[in-house]
C-alpha cells in the first residue's frame, strides 16, 4: 500500500527524463492510463502493506547484492549453455500468459499476481497454452481477503492468498465477476465448489534468484512484491531501475520470464495494457527489492469445472479396464474414470459418436478427470 510516511507528489516527467538521460536512457518514461491519475488514485493501485522503513533498506541492500552474485552466476551458468532467457509468453512457440486486467482504484493487486501466476501455471504444466483460464480476482480478494481482515485500502500479502488457494480454492471470474471495491455489487455463484481452483502446493523462493528462474522455466510464473517508486508510474518500455521520486508504497505482480542479457525479469502488471509495454514490464536483477521482499511459487493447480463447448481430437484406450482417455480441444488428454463401469463405458460410446459426427460436447473435468459428459 501507499507510504503513509512519505508526502504525495505527482510524477515529474521532465525530473524522470533528465536522470534518464543522465544514465543512459535504461529505460522510456511519458504520459500513461497512471500518470494522468491523481496522486491518490495512483496510490489505491498498490496493495501491498509496506514494511518498517530499517526492514525496506535491508531487502533493497539484500537484493542488490544478490544481483550482483547472480550476474556473476548467470555468466557462468550461460557459458556452459544453459538457457540465458526465458518468457511465458512465447515457450516453445506456445503463450501460457493470461491477458492483462485492470484492478482499478483498489489495492487488490495481491489477488490479480495470485491469480495470474495459477492461471500461467495451470496452462504450462499442462502444456496446454490455450487452456483460457479465467480465474476471479473478485472470490480471492472481496471473500477470502475480506475474510483474512483484506480491504481495498489496506492491500494484503501474495503467502496470504496462497493459503486460501490451498485450503479453499478461487472460483472463475465468471461465477464472481470483477470491478473496483466491487461497485457492481456482484455476488459468488453458489455453484462454486463445481468450478475451482486450488494450488496443492506453494512455496516461498525470497531471496533466491537461481531458484527463481528455475521455476520460471519449469512452472511458467511466480508471485513477486516490489517497492515503487514515483517514477515507476511514468514506465512505458525498457529496463526498469529507480532513477528519481520518493517511495509511493508496495506492490504485486506476476513474473513470467528473464533475460539475463538484459539483466532484468519479465514482469505481468494489473494496470491495463494502456501502461507499460502494453501492461508488461522488465525490472532490473536487484531493484526495488524484486526479489527479497515476498516471492512465491505454485507447485501444481488442480481444476474442477465443466469444460464448456468443445470438440473431441483425440481417444485412445486399450486392453486394461478403466484406460480410456480423451483428447479435447484446449484442454488436452483426460482420463474417463467415473466411479461406474458401465458409465464409463456410456461416455466413450457418446465421445466416439461426437468425434465422428463432429458433434461439441461439455465434460466435467476434475482435476484431469472426466467424470460425465453431455454431447449435444
Amino acid at each position: 500500500m501507499a507510504d503513509p510516511g512519505t508526502p504525495a507528489s505527482p510524477v515529474d516527467l521532465d525530473r524522470v527524463r533528465t536522470e534518464l538521460a543522465a544514465q543512459g536512457h535504461p529505460w522510456v518514461t511519458g504520459e500513461n492510463s497512471m500518470t494522468i491519475l491523481e496522486e491518490d488514485q495512483r496510490r489505491h493501485r498498490l496493495g501491498v502493506p509496506l514494511p518498517p522503513e530499517a526492514e525496506r533498506r535491508e531487502l533493497e541492500s539484500t537484493a542488490r547484492s544478490l544481483a550482483q552474485g547472480e550476474a556473476a552466476r548467470a555468466t557462468a551458468v550461460s557459458g556452459a549453455g544453459a538457457a540465458a532467457q526465458f518468457d511465458s509468453r512465447n515457450a516453445g512457440g506456445g503463450n501460457y500468459v493470461t491477458p492483462v486486467k485492470d484492478q482499478g482504484d483498489c489495492g487488490s493487486c495481491v489477488a490479480f499476481g495470485t491469480a495470474a501466476t495459477i492461471e500461467t501455471v495451470a496452462a504450462f504444466t499442462r502444456g496446454q497454452p490455450g487452456l483460457q483460464l479465467d480465474l476471479s480476482e473478485a472470490h480471492l480478494f472481496y471473500t477470502h481477503g475480506a475474510n483474512d481482515g483484506a480491504t481495498c485500502d489496506t492491500g494484503w500479502m501474495p503467502e496470504r492468498a496462497l493459503k486460501f488457494c490451498h485450503d479453499v480454492g478461487i472460483t472463475y471470474e465468471d461465477y464472481f465477476p470483477y470491478s473496483p471495491r466491487n461497485r457492481t455489487g456482484a455476488k459468488l455463484n453458489a455453484d462454486w465448489p463445481n468450478r475451482l481452483a486450488t494450488t496443492p502446493s506453494y512455496t516461498a523462493l525470497t531471496g533466491n534468484p537461481a531458484a527463481m528462474k528455475d521455476q520460471l522455466a519449469t512452472h511458467g510464473a511466480l508471485v513477486a512484491c516490489f517497492l515503487v517508486y514515483q517514477d515507476f508510474f511514468s514506465y512505458k518500455t525498457g529496463v526498469y531501475r529507480h532513477v528519481t521520486g520518493s517511495l509511493a508504497g508496495g506492490h504485486c505482480v506476476t513474473l513470467v520470464g528473464y533475460d539475463d542479457t538484459q539483466g532484468c525479469w519479465i514482469a505481468k502488471n494489473s494496470w491495463s495494457t494502456n501502461w507499460g509495454d502494453g501492461g508488461f514490464f522488465r525490472i532490473a536483477y536487484g531493484e526495488c527489492g524484486i526479489e527479497t521482499w515476498q516471492v512465491e511459487q505454485v507447485g501444481a493447480v488442480n481444476l474442477r469445472s465443466w469444460t464448456g463447448s468443445t470438440s473431441v481430437l483425440g481417444l485412445w484406450s486399450n486392453d486394461q479396464d478403466r484406460n480410456t482417455w480423451a483428447y479435447l480441444q484446449n484442454m488436452g488428454w483426460l482420463h474417463l474414470a467415473a466411479d461406474d463401469e458401465v458409465i464409463n463405458k456410456a461416455m466413450l460410446i457418446e465421445l466416439i459418436a461426437a468425434k465422428q459426427g463432429g458433434r461439441p460436447v461439455n465434460a466435467f473435468n476434475n482435476n484431469g478427470t472426466i467424470i460425465e459428459t453431455y454431447v449435444f
